[in-house]
């Protein structure tokens, strides 16, 4: 091998590269697109995402994500094409005269290729610092430009180039090595990246790649076994290219060493990606160890930690640790052993009673202490012990497609997964990894709801190894060089991070606020410099508001945030009802609020201003700009459960998405479970799930305007699935069902723990049940409480007994359907005063009985805020199976809307909304109540015939559609009913469910962007009465907030006796009822009505749901 000829042929290499015009126009456009890309989600011109911008290596990150896809599709027609030409013109002959070896060659020429990207690359991170540096949020750092250049893109163009290379050798036809090299591309875009960790993917797309700046890369020695896997990978292929190149002839010994080196790079390449993989198959295999020594232990009979001293140091990434343990055996026989639940990977050095030492055994994160409780006796325990914190103890029932999950919504970052720190510049260390000895376990891997909470007083010595901030909870001092952390409460568990953190604290309402950020990491003070003589008062207002909506108040004497690298990863249980963000007094939360959903304050302030202005708006000024970007800050992120976050790869859906797809994800920041979960517990042996239900239910507010909003228009929601899954399997079985999401079961308990109150508030009021909830967990605040206490205290309080009706609520397997019909509201007129009555009628025709919650709005639409105070209280009423029931409500004032939730039952939505638009009726009947009524109104009438979309007599009628890019990759989904999306309507009849479509007990439609007619949907109707018919429409209600759709136009056609006839209505959104398409002749046999996709504008959303006809006269 001669350097000389290898260079000269990467030089002559370069300068045809150079000069060729495919490369320049791919290299023009490879900038375009990836500047492109960070003006619009990265630079501060426009809208764009915080996480796309909060790291400092997110703006380098993407700008090689971007350009390795791009290198590589370029790569492969440059390298196809080079050894095309070489064949064919002369171009090279300069170089191909030369007497130099096959290897000088092709290395050189790879050489060539890979200088002239390099500098390609170079210049687009160039462009990128540029952005990063004058229009972007983004905080400026070198080293990821340097590491991802040299770790990401040069790996990828060395394994793509020589497998070109090799392709093209084998194959000797360019164009199929071109599809066959694409194709490879596509299938690890969409593909490969997701299955076994990424190991298959050269472009690592995948695997996590964010830096943190206190811990830096998440896994840097996987990271980098895969990406030299593909290097090797790469070399190897040019190796066994120089073998395979016809320029001249190999001599024997020559082919066989190159041959011999390929076959060595090879399996080394082989090899590093098997190490890389060898990693999570040992996770793996540990985890799974794990699950089977809980299991084999879960048995045993435990004892009670009654309080816990722990004295904590640190050297480097190992903990050493001195607890005092005092435990009491609360079972009715005496134990041999007491068991103690530690991280597998501390080795406990001695363990003592008294200053005696005791026999133990060590199996996992089991440890065996043998010594002998009788009941109820207790105990002194002393156990030291040290070394290094395994995270895999920690998730273990989580999924492992959740486990590995390295997405964060649609982002294309990738922030990786630690849940432990320990380290000489930052320590967290929570629970769920078992830093300290407990005695009963964190999970049950057979039964995840059958846990015990332990509270216990806790007390922390820390001696830091250097001058850094310790957090844990309660009161700190400091002694020495030691500090000190004394709890007044009993608390189920602590927590312990260490780090250099500065410090922001302010007192509201006896509450002490502290806020640590890491140096440097202050990004938001400065805009907030008008709050802050007002911050307190902002606080309390949002404080009390949100404690007067969940009927509790914050149970500790101080809440802390703190900041955490944006690596730490955790999950909301529903066994658990938190997250380990939420410790008891502390939130975690992400570096520089990067996953946070408002965390980006400058541009929130943008949007208020821009909202504030305006004609007819007025000008606010910036104290109130502020004042509501923190309240919608604290809001969005801390006071609610759920979270609404982008699915897919922002990157694949700006391209190729006709629509938002989002989900409903539960918020692992939800400030609830400092005033729930860790304030109480309640077991039950029959009913294990019992404690997290109350929980939830606690939670839940009574009469919440924005869940009923989100249950009309949220198509097959969350609650939907879980009321369908209840329709045919119990709660019990839901309990032990691990393939239902968090999601779905998080919706069920919400589900059973409001019918169980539903349930007792159609018996009790309302006000007198809060209290005396509130109060009974005020009572048993810090205790664990037997749910047969809370029973007694209930039945004294209102001669109830639960268990008369809990264990048939728990273990029932069926749900009622109602259908409700003759909704109206009269006027009373009583002396000077007009009253409203609102009255329907509901039929429940299955074998179950049921519960329907009836809220009613009151006040005229113009009078602000007049709808809002005159709300009544929501109504309970129990409806018995086989029964038809009428239900009449008074109003003091003019009823706007009733909406009859049907909680668990099979009606889609669970909601059933009518709007009162007028009320010309009335009547001198005040009697109100629930009363027996008759079927009349709900028998069948042939002469009022109703054909709905779910009807056998409803089919869509689709011309042959093309099929997309988008359909190739796009996942199935197995839900029927998608959400409605009319500001991005679909292409093809899509079914949703909404309160505003007609149905039975399923309100369903189908809608879809306007068309060229060729798209139809027919409602055939049997005639069994001939004469005349009006055959009416019905008409969807659809608005969408402030936002006023313009009238449109949809085109039916009526098939009738006399032929045929084309009727045009205009879907007006203020008309909500059956519109009429006119009187017909109808004959005994099939009436049709067809509905065209033509619309009267562009933009129009065609809707299809229920025709109906009704009978006139005879006479035609």
């Amino acid at each position: 091998m001669n350097l000389h000829n290898i260079h000269t042929v990467s030089r002559y290499e370069a300068k045809l590269l150079r000069r060729s015009w495919l490369f320049r126009i791919f290299a023009i456009l490879s900038l375009l697109v990836i500047t492109f890309f960070h003006l619009t989600t990265q630079a501060n011109l426009f809208w764009y995402q915080w996480n796309m911008v909060a790291m400092s290596s997110s703006i380098p990150f993407v700008n090689i994500y971007i350009f390795n896809i791009a290198q590589s599709v370029i790569a492969i027609f440059l390298a196809g094409s080079f050894l095309k030409r070489d064949q064919k013109l002369d171009t090279a002959e300069v170089v191909y005269v030369r007497p130099m070896s096959n290897a000088d060659y092709v290395i050189g020429k790879s050489w060539g290729i890979i200088k002239v990207f390099i500098s390609l690359n170079i210049l687009a991170l160039l462009v990128a610092a540029f952005i990063n540096l004058y229009v972007s949020e983004s905080p400026f750092n070198l080293l990821p430009y340097v590491f991802y250049l040299l770790t990401l893109s040069i790996p990828s163009l060395v394994f793509i180039l020589g497998l070109s290379f090799m392709v093209m050798c084998f194959v000797k036809n360019q164009a199929v090595t071109f599809v066959i090299l694409l194709g490879y591309i596509g299938v690890t875009l969409f593909y490969l990246g997701n299955i076994e960790h990424g190991a298959f993917d050269f472009f690592a797309l995948t695997l996590p790649n964010i830096f943190s700046d206190i811990s830096g890369h998440p896994v840097l020695s996987d990271y980098l076994l895969q990406r030299s896997s593909f290097l090797l990978l790469g070399i190897s292929l040019l190796s066994f290219t120089i073998a395979l190149v016809k320029r001249l002839p190999h001599h024997p010994k020559k082919r066989i060493l190159l041959n011999t080196l390929g076959i060595i790079i090879l399996l080394l390449g082989i090899g590093a990606n098997l190490s890389y993989l060898w990693q999570f198959r040992h996770n793996d295999t540990l985890r799974n160890r794990y699950i089977e020594k809980y299991q084999a232990y879960n048995s045993h009979d435990k004892v009670n930690l009654l309080s816990e001293e722990l004295i904590y140091s640190q050297k480097g990434n190992q903990i050493f640790v001195d607890a005092h343990l005092t435990v009491q055996n609360r079972n009715h026989r005496k134990i041999n052993s007491v068991l103690i639940y530690l991280n597998p990977t501390l080795q406990v050095t001695e363990v003592s009673h008294e200053g005696t030492k005791l026999p133990f055994k060590r199996d996992e994160q089991i440890l065996v202490i043998d010594k002998e409780l009788t009941p109820y006796q207790i105990v002194d325990l002393q156990i030291r012990y040290e070394g290094k914190v395994s995270e895999n103890i920690g998730y273990l029932e989580v999924q492992d497609e959740e486990y590995y999950d390295t997405q964060t919504g649609s982002s294309i970052l990738r922030f990786g997964k630690r849940y432990a720190f320990v380290q000489n510049d930052f320590t967290l260390l929570t629970p769920e990894v078992l830093w300290y000895p407990v005695t009963f376990p964190p999970m049950n891997p057979e039964a995840p709801y059958n846990i015990q909470k332990n509270f216990t007083h806790f007390s922390l010595k820390v001696i830091p190894t250097e001058k850094q901030t310790v957090l844990s909870q309660g009161t700190s001092s400091q002694s020495g060089d030691t500090i000190i952390f004394h709890n007044t409460h009993r608390l189920p568990s602590i927590s312990l991070a260490i780090g250099n953190y500065e410090k922001k604290s302010i007192t509201v309402d006896s509450v002490l606020f502290e806020l640590y950020h890491f140096k440097g990491h202050d990004y938001f003070s400065k805009e907030f410099t008008n709050l802050k003589d007002t911050l307190g008062s902002i606080i309390s207002d949002i404080k009390n508001q949100y404690e007067s909506r969940k009927n509790r108040v914050y149970p500790f004497e101080k809440l802390i945030l703190a900041e955490t690298p944006v690596s730490f990863a955790s999950y909301v249980r529903n066994w658990k009802g938190y997250s380990e963000f939420i410790q008891p007094e502390i939130a975690f939360i992400p570096e520089r609020g990067t996953t946070l959903p408002s965390g980006n304050f400058k541009l929130a302030k943008k949007m208020q201003r821009q909202r504030g202005g305006g004609p007819n708006r007025g000008t606010i000024d910036e104290t109130e700009i502020e004042t509501r970007v923190l309240r919608d800050f604290i809001t969005w992120c801390f006071l609610n459960e759920s979270k609404y976050e982008e699915t897919g790869n922002l990157f694949v859906n700006s391209i190729f998405s006709s629509g938002w797809n989002g989900t409903s994800k539960l918020n692992p920041f939800d400030f609830s479970g400092f005033y729930f979960n860790h304030a109480n517990f309640i077991y039950s042996h029959n009913f294990p799930v019992m404690d997290i239900l109350l929980n939830t239910m606690f939670k839940q507010e009574e009469n919440d305007p924005w869940s009923r909003w989100r249950r009309r228009f949220s198509g097959m929601s969350d609650a939907q699935k879980a009321s369908a899954f209840l329709k045919e399997k119990s709660f019990e079985q839901a309990v032990l069902d691990r393939s239902l999401s968090p999601e779905v079961f998080y919706e069920m308990l919400k589900l059973k723990g409001n019918y169980l109150r539903n349930y007792l508030t159609s018996q009790i009021p309302l006000a007198d049940y809060n209290k005396f909830m509130t109060q009974f967990m005020k009572d048993y605040q810090f205790k664990e409480i037997n749910f047969t206490v809370l029973n007694n205290s209930f039945m004294r309080k209102f001669n109830i007994n639960l268990m008369d009706f809990i264990p048939q609520w728990y273990t029932i397997n069926q749900t009622p359907l109602f259908i409700v019909k003759g909704i109206n509201a009269d006027k009373v007129v009583v002396d000077d005063y007009t009253k409203y009555v609102v009255q329907f009628k509901i039929h429940n025709p299955t074998e179950v009985e049921g519960i329907v919650s009836v809220n009613i709005e009151e006040g005229e639409w113009g009078r602000r805020g007049r709808g809002r105070q005159q709300e009544k209280p929501l109504q309970h009423y129990i409806i018995p199976a086989k029964s038809y029931k009428e239900i009449k409500t008074l109003c003091d004032e003019r009823p706007r809307n009733i909406d009859i939730n049907t909680n668990i039952a099979q009606n889609i939505p669970s909601d059933i909304v009518y709007n009162f638009s007028k009320i010309n009726t009335e009547t001198k009947e005040m009697t109100t109540g629930m009363f027996n009524t008759d079927a009349t109104l709900f028998e069948y009438n042939p002469k009022d015939i109703i054909v709905d979309n779910e009807d056998q007599n409803f089919h869509l009628i689709e011309s042959n559609q093309k099929t997309t890019l988008q359909s190739i990759f796009k996942k199935p989904q197995e839900d029927k009913y998608k959400n409605l999306t009319t500001w991005m309507p679909p292409t093809r009849w899509t079914a949703t469910v909404g309160t505003n479509f007609y149905g039975e007990y399923i309100n369903s439609g189908y809608y879809k962007k306007t068309g060229n007619g060729n798209n139809k949907a027919e409602w055939i109707a049997q005639i069994e009465t001939p004469g005349f018919y009006e055959v009416f429409v019905y008409n969807a209600r659809i608005v969408w907030g402030w936002r006023r759709e313009e009238s449109n136009m949809q085109y039916y056609t009526v098939k009738h006796d006399d032929g045929e006839e084309e009727v045009s209505i205009e879907t007006n959104e203020n008309t909500q009822d059956w519109v009429s398409l006119g009187s017909f002749h109808f004959s005994p046999g099939e009436a049709k009505v067809i509905l065209s996709d033509k619309g009267s504008n562009p933009n129009q959303v065609i809707y299809a749901d229920a025709v109906r006809w009704v009978f006139q006269n005879k006479e035609k």
